[in-house]
């Protein structure tokens, strides 16, 4: 039996609801600590680091949601527990002891949440932790400056332990920080959009993590480094502007890239912009923007029985999972309460939910992206990253498009020829059995609102897509020049809709019920897409079960047919929504 939400997910949340959310997740952990109160253990399941270091992330992980909330005001139990466990876990001579830091150690990564304490709340170690103990907790941090970090977003997290352990006096190299900032600098794109190292990913770490951590900075160097400070709100003010195009009107975010475990975290950038306040979007709509997502989340099932999530995005998914996702990792989520460090009082608040007048498209020329809204679901298009080191990578960003409803589906290609397909690929096979479609790009531009890649499934094929968003779709033409005659598989947005697998021959020979409709039409969602020329033959297929991220059974329109060698124009139309 599911446990009992402790607020109506229906209605407004007001700072009272939120605190009981946040009080009610807490409380559904405390009793899963660790022996010596260092970690949590959620689960079985592991990730690419050890399990001391799991442990760690949970405990980590609580806080949070727990700082922004404590430092409000609010009333929460477990601290002390927790800060114990910091002291046991910091401890070499503890059997809790946490080990040493060590090259790219997720270690490094949870020290971040335990700097924004002490930098916050320094009263709270002084009040329950010796001395002794505090000396130990800040060694163990300080290595952060001695190993080997990745030029990626965890730059922020030595950034944020360096500057934590120089607000309680603690010896630390300042040039080293002043170069780990220059280094956030350099990845700042335009727009309000930073990428993240060589791999230029253009995802939820922006919100989550660039502007997150900035936004600390800022509140706690306003005085001291002013242009840095002002540097990283101009920044996030602007990136408000573009990341607002990523809710759906009933808050759902659009599921896209990596991480995707950590759910409702997408959420407390709103807070910390309204910390800060913004000319274009008063308190009521920010406000409006994280009541929704947080609603829109509390109505998935995403919580077992204990209160607790599981590894997975609408439902308990390990298929989607990354290699660095434990059971504790979906904690992060909890980042979704940084607005609990506005006092009661905030207009934040006090006021009421406003709706965000954004325009129906939007384009970001730094990034390559477009956002778009129809039928009050939330897309995004654009083109893939270089690196290829994510799981299913191809799938979380290589994609025509990703939507806020319909979610994206991994493993699209891996099954076609025993009748699963993934959603939004245009899939090619010279045998009929073994099948390609886009990974990376050669080539992309953004103009007048029209996304332009152009790509290769395999030697001897080469593809120019346009992508023009529409008034009620999205019009997807790609030019094939293939050296050879090719079978072809095009699919649109996936649906919650269960369809018995057939084999793909037996779908080509159209002998089952499911050719011919005029869109796949789910239990919420509806999906078309229609062949502008009528070359294709057009079915539903269904994806592989628990594939989808947001449904586990799911179906998907689709347009299967072949092509001679030389060049072909495939047209379609895609619409999609919800069902009324």
């Amino acid at each position: 039996m599911r446990a009992p939400l402790p607020i109506d997910p229906a209605a407004a949340i007001d700072r009272d609801a939120a605190t009981r959310l946040l009080s009610w997740l807490v409380d559904n952990h405390l009793e899963t600590f660790t022996p010596g109160n260092a970690g949590l253990k959620l689960g079985e399941t592991a990730a690419a680091f050890d399990q001391k270091a799991a442990a760690l992330e949970g405990v980590s992980r609580l806080l949070w949601g727990m700082i922004p909330a404590l430092s409000g005001g609010c009333s929460l139990a477990g601290i002390e527990q927790i800060i114990d466990g910091l002291a046991n876990g910091s401890d070499p001579g503890h059997s809790a002891y946490w080990g040493e830091p060590g090259d790219m150690d997720q270690r490094l990564v949870e020290m971040a949440a335990i700097a924004v304490l002490i930098r916050e709340m320094p009263g709270l170690l002084d009040q329950f932790m010796s001395q002794t103990a505090r000396e130990n907790l800040f060694r163990w941090m300080s290595r952060t400056q001695d190993v080997h970090i990745n030029p990626s977003n965890w730059r922020l997290f030595r950034i944020l332990v360096i500057d934590a352990l120089n607000s309680v006096g603690w010896p630390v190299d300042l040039d080293l920080l002043a170069k780990e900032l220059d280094f956030i600098d350099s990845q700042y794109v335009g727009e309000g959009w930073y990428k993240d190292g060589a791999a230029e990913r253009f995802d939820y770490y922006n919100p989550c993590a660039f502007h997150f951590y900035g936004l600390l900075y800022a509140r706690w160097h306003a005085d001291d480094d002013p242009e840095r400070a002002a540097r990283f709100i101009e920044r996030a003010r602007t990136f408000a502007l573009s990341y607002r195009h990523w809710f759906a009107e009933d808050g759902a975010a659009i599921a896209y890239g990596r991480s995707m475990t950590y759910r409702f975290g997408t959420a407390g950038f709103w807070g910390l912009i309204a910390e800060i306040g913004h000319p274009d979007l008063d308190a009521a709509t920010l406000r409006g923007l994280w009541s929704r997502a947080m609603r829109w989340w509390l109505r998935q099932p995403i919580f077992d029985g204990d209160g607790r999530m599981a590894v997975g995005y609408g439902y308990p998914n390990l298929l989607m999972s990354e290699f660095y996702n434990s059971s504790q990792s979906p904690l992060w989520a909890l980042k979704a309460f940084a607005p609990l460090a506005l006092p009661a009082d905030h207009p934040f608040w006090t006021g009421t939910e406003g709706i965000s007048a954004a325009p129906a498209t939007h384009s970001v020329a730094a990034t390559g992206q477009i956002n778009w809204r129809t039928n009050g679901v939330a897309y995004v298009a654009a083109p893939p990253p270089k690196h290829r080191e994510i799981r299913h990578v191809s799938d979380k960003y290589a994609k025509f498009a990703y939507s806020s409803h319909h979610g994206f589906c991994v493993e699209s290609v891996n099954w076609i020829t025993s009748g699963f397909a993934g959603d939004n690929i245009l899939a090619f096979s010279r045998n009929g059995h073994d099948w390609a479609f886009r990974t990376e790009v050669d080539e992309a531009s953004l103009k007048d609102g029209e996304l332009t890649t152009v790509w290769s499934p395999f030697p001897g094929c080469r593809v120019t897509t346009r992508q023009r968003p529409g008034e009620a779709g999205e019009l997807r033409e790609s030019m094939v020049e293939t050296d050879f005659p090719l079978q072809v598989l095009a699919t649109g947005h996936s649906a919650d809709l269960w369809v018995a697998p057939r084999s793909l021959q037996q779908v080509l020979e159209g002998d089952g019920p499911s050719e011919d409709r005029p869109a796949v039409e789910g239990v919420t969602l509806f999906s078309d897409l229609r062949d502008l020329d009528g070359r294709l033959k057009r079915r539903v297929l269904p994806s592989a079960p628990n594939t989808n991220l947001m449904h586990p059974h799911s179906a998907v329109p689709a347009l299967i047919g072949s092509i001679p060698a030389g060049g072909s124009l495939l047209r379609a139309y895609l619409t999609a929504g919800g069902r009324s």
